[in-house]
């Protein structure tokens, strides 16, 4: 797996320019449209992301959508400005993220009738031309915090990014555990792929749902060092089907940003509100250190239907 080492240290110098964050760089999230009118990003599959069968894992799927989405906003504000999500909807089609993404999203802008200015944005994940998630979501504009230096993403960037060339031997402390967790995740791979093993939770079924943890970094966080929107939804997602296993097809998901994920871990308690004959809800709580409620997930899920 020397091309997913590759990949790894490259997005870990390349981190070192403000901007981006390490996730975005390690998948290299692809945009070729950007502008008022609507955003189109591709993501290319390989052994750092898809599993056996080549379908892309549901961290990736996530992170793209939930860039798409972002960027469809960012479109309207300067690119040294922070954004933040509000509220995340998915809606999965049933089809397979298999092989290359291709993702829509579009926005009409921020309102001024609320204090702080809010923006809606929607859009579509494709797979070989089939739609695989619809999607919207809410973002505001808030203050960056103190000491964060925020720059133009590449997309926005009006002269080309400069990337520092760093050898393993001259990564620091937090990048050198970033590489450990790679390694860990690709002694750990089988059939299921590698990512999983980087972005996904700890989860234990429990007998009313499930529970996960996941310890932090900057291979989860985002410009602004919280973890990133897109695998935040992950998390929940991936704690939230372990609760119904017995309703393994996740149709929908709503989810509701409460505050940043940061800290040393996150927590993650999902809750079976209802198990029927064939569809389940479930509620998904993610927690900061102190119990602080960092996001909340409602999803349905569903038993397939045979013949």
């Amino acid at each position: 797996m020397d091309e997913v080492r590759a990949r790894a240290e490259r997005a870990l110098a390349r981190n070192r320019v403000p901007g981006y964050n390490f996730a975005g760089l390690f998948l290299d999230l692809q945009c070729r449209r950007f502008e008022t009118g609507g955003v189109l990003f591709e993501l290319a599959p390989g052994p750092h992301c898809v599993d056996a069968r080549g379908i892309m894992h549901p961290a990736a799927v996530s992170m793209f959508a939930d860039m798409t989405l972002a960027a469809a906003i960012r479109a309207y504000v300067n690119p040294n400005t922070r954004t933040a999500t509000l509220l995340l909807r998915y809606d999965f089609t049933g089809a397979p993220a298999r092989g290359a993404l291709t993702a829509e999203g579009r926005s009409d802008g921020f309102s001024t009738r609320t204090a702080l200015p809010q923006a809606m944005a929607t859009g579509s994940v494709y797979a070989g031309g089939a739609e695989v998630i619809r999607m919207s979501g809410t973002w505001v504009s808030p203050p960056t915090p103190e000491g964060r230096t925020l720059a133009p993403l590449p997309w926005e960037s009006r002269e080309p990014i400069r990337y520092p060339e760093v050898s393993r031997a001259g990564f620091d402390a937090a990048e050198k555990a970033v590489l450990r967790r790679v390694e860990r995740g690709l002694r750990a791979a089988g059939p299921e792929g590698f990512l999983g093993h980087l972005w996904s939770p700890s989860v234990r079924h429990t007998p009313t749902g499930a529970l996960s943890r996941i310890p932090l970094g900057m291979h989860l966080g985002n410009r602004v060092g919280h973890v990133q929107g897109g695998l935040t939804m992950h998390i929940a997602l991936a704690t939230a089907v372990a609760a119904v296993p017995h309703h393994p097809l996740l149709t929908g998901a709503s989810a509701w940003y409460i505050s940043p994920g940061e800290g040393r871990a996150l927590a993650t308690r999902s809750t079976v509100l209802q198990k029927g004959r064939n569809v389940a809800v479930v509620r998904t709580e993610v927690f900061a250190p102190g119990r602080k409620l960092v996001l909340e997930v409602i999803s349905n899920h569903a038993i397939p239907a045979h013949g």
